[in-house]
């Protein structure tokens, strides 16, 4: 069905915004996703450093030169990459030990110099994960005190951590806007910037106007994709009951420019990846400016 105003197309996002992700191309060569990025009529990725396609880990990330060629060969541009970094992940921003911490900012500082290389001024993080066995605040410190560092780093780059929230699931430490906020203020960075991930604050009862109001221009990343009550994982539009053009519409209304995260991770969508990115921009389409 196409949206009208008026008996014109919704001009509500632009072209670049809308940027997929890798992930659901696990089980296919990066070359694969690239190809059907740009086939598929996308002008923007984001990055997920998963070994098999772009390699980061404690000691090196691989070199950048031979990916811009081909992201150049395919129109296209890296805006923002996530790293791994969840839990039972070790390289996490409250990681414990002092030997993976050391190791863990190593890491991190490699995703900073690898999107400094790629003209990419977005690396995605979260607050990390604690033991259930130990305070909560304990870990909260360590998690402050490990993205601080990492903000200054990245001051050289010209690249900002932009923080999302997680469910419970994966974490006990920043889970609502009241946490990033803390966070925020704690850190007290210029590189330091929000991602509000739909899904993850739809779970947790609050609404992108709310993020918008507490954050504005500090909001640089949206993870965009729909969602069904009772499903944990993120759903392609269309397949769930978010709003697809009411959330455009708030998107524009708030001045929201930044890149529009295609995060899908259910594992229905492995097999053919490529149609499930096709169908999503048959559905955008209507809304992109002319």
């Amino acid at each position: 069905m196409i949206h009208r105003t008026g008996g014109k197309p919704m001009d509500l996002i632009d072209r670049k915004q809308p940027a997929p992700m890798n992930h659901i191309f696990r089980f296919y060569e990066f070359k694969d996703y690239l190809r059907a990025a740009a086939e598929s009529g996308y002008e923007s990725i984001d990055l997920w450093t998963c070994g098999a396609h772009y390699f980061v880990d404690a000691h090196t990330h691989e070199e950048t030169k031979s990916l811009k060629r081909m992201l150049k060969d395919y129109g296209l541009k890296a805006v923002s990459m996530t790293p791994e970094q969840s839990c039972p992940k070790p390289f996490h921003m409250a990681a414990k030990r002092p030997e993976i911490r050391k190791k863990a900012k190593r890491y991190f500082q490699h995703m900073i110099r690898a999107a400094s290389e790629l003209d990419c001024d977005r690396v995605l993080i979260t607050s990390g994960w604690q033991f259930f066995s130990e305070d909560r605040e304990e870990a909260w410190k360590r998690s402050e005190e490990m993205v601080g560092e990492l903000c200054r780093f990245s001051e050289d780059y010209g690249v900002y951590l932009t923080m999302e929230t997680l469910s419970k699931k994966s974490t006990r430490l920043c889970n609502r806007l009241e946490d990033v906020k803390r966070m925020m203020e704690a850190v007290n960075s210029r590189q330091f910037a929000v991602t509000a991930d739909i899904h993850t604050i739809h779970n947790a009862g609050e609404s992108l106007r709310d993020w918008f109001d507490a954050f504005g221009k500090r909001l640089n990343l949206v993870h965009f994709m729909d969602y069904r009550d009772g499903v944990f994982s993120h759903l392609k539009w269309g397949d769930g009951t978010c709003d697809l053009e009411g959330t455009l519409k708030l998107l524009d209304q708030n001045g929201y420019r930044g890149p529009l995260v295609l995060e899908y991770t259910d594992s229905r969508y492995f097999e053919d990846p490529e149609a499930v990115y096709e169908d999503t921009m048959k559905r955008l389409k209507p809304y992109i400016r002319r």
